[in-house]
């Protein structure tokens, strides 16, 4: 694996988590959040598991899917 392709995920998720994690923070002690309701958990949750889902399709596609051999799509 050649790190070239690594370090930018690494990167841009790894400061990604901070940012998303900071924000969500400041959303929640500033009260923009309110936990109590239903939407705002809804809302916390989409924005967490759309993070996850991105990171998992970049690492399919940077990790598992570039050593998939061709004969395996023919």
């Amino acid at each position: 694996m050649d790190m070239a392709r690594v370090w930018p995920i690494v990167c841009q998720y790894g400061i990604g988590s901070i940012l998303l994690a900071l924000g969500i923070w400041c959303g929640i002690t500033s009260g923009y959040f309110d936990l109590s309701t239903r939407r705002d958990r809804n809302l916390l949750w989409i924005l967490v598991g759309g993070f996850l889902f991105l990171l998992a399709l970049v690492s399919v596609f940077t990790f598992w899917l570039p050593y998939i051999p061709k004969e395996a799509g023919a």
